[in-house]
């Protein structure tokens, strides 16, 4: 399977609003029993559960050890806030929150570089 580091982190966005939620489940749970989902004309294939909590388990390890890039891919990804949301309320300039946000995702692309997934650059 080939996928982008971004759509990885949009599945994984969607993967923690899903696993977080309390109460009623959110329309995600039941978007995730579908093996597609169809957006923009293109289908996003699922990842299966090992592999999403392989990405949050790194994730984890971001968030302990570089917050601030933690705190911006959650923030795009999960939150689902645009970029100027995003460096407004962490309070950076717009080229160092594209700079760590590159950052951000070259980690996690380099953690799923040795799973099964293949990236597309």
């Amino acid at each position: 399977m080939q996928i982008d580091v971004k759509r990885v982190l949009m599945l994984w966005g969607g993967y923690v609003r899903f696993t977080d939620c309390r109460g009623y489940p959110t329309m995600q749970s039941f978007m995730r029993e579908s093996p597609e989902i169809r957006t923009q004309r293109r289908y996003l294939m699922r990842l299966d559960d090992e592999t999403l909590e392989k990405v949050d388990k790194q994730l984890r390890y971001l968030e302990k050890y570089y917050e601030q890039q933690f705190q911006i891919l959650f923030l795009r990804y999960a939150c689902g806030f645009e970029p100027k949301q995003c460096w407004h309320k962490l309070g950076l300039s717009r080229s160092i929150f594209f700079e760590q946000q590159a950052l951000a995702e070259r980690f996690v692309e380099g953690v799923l570089a040795g799973s099964e997934i293949c990236l597309l650059c």
